[in-house]
């Protein structure tokens, strides 16, 4: 009697187990390649608003099962340069992308990002959280960076 509890106690721990993990894998995954559909900044105490790539930004981002992540979002309006490379051409470029890559975890509804390489040096090695949330093939990101938030926005591409 007392190993047919124990297998019953067993077997309780294994179901309940089993259906935790059949609802966690049929929540909407961060996992794939998102294309950027927006990104808003917001200076927190004047409340102004800008769209530093514009009204529809290029690029994507995307998170692996092994949680790595890279993205790169520009502006829809970059200039190619009319003939060499001016550092003028180099300041709009730089002006109109951003681009950073590293590991990301997931807690929640946050994703904890660890930056190990970004087109913004100061972004490096700091660890930024974003909350996130998933409706339907639209993924909705958002993060504070000093007094500073910003929004983005993107579309399921795979």
């Amino acid at each position: 009697m007392r190993y047919f509890l124990i297998a019953v106690a067993a077997f309780g721990v294994l179901d309940s187990s089993i259906e935790q993990s059949v609802a966690q894998s049929s929540a909407p995954s961060i996992v794939g390649v998102w294309k950027v559909t927006g990104f808003v900044r917001k200076e927190l105490e004047s409340g102004k608003t800008s769209l530093p790539y514009g009204e529809k930004p290029n690029g994507y981002r995307m998170h692996t099962p092994g949680g790595y992540v890279s993205y790169l979002f520009a502006s829809a309006d970059r200039k190619p340069p009319t003939g060499n490379i001016t550092d003028s051409d180099r300041v709009q470029f730089y002006n109109t992308v951003t681009a950073a890559v590293g590991t990301y975890k997931i807690d929640g509804d946050k994703v904890l990002f660890h930056v190990d390489e970004a087109t913004s040096p100061g972004f490096v090695g700091q660890n930024a959280t974003y909350v996130f949330k998933i409706e339907g093939q639209t993924l909705t990101m958002a993060t504070t960076i000093g007094k500073v938030e910003f929004l983005s926005t993107y579309e399921r591409a795979e």
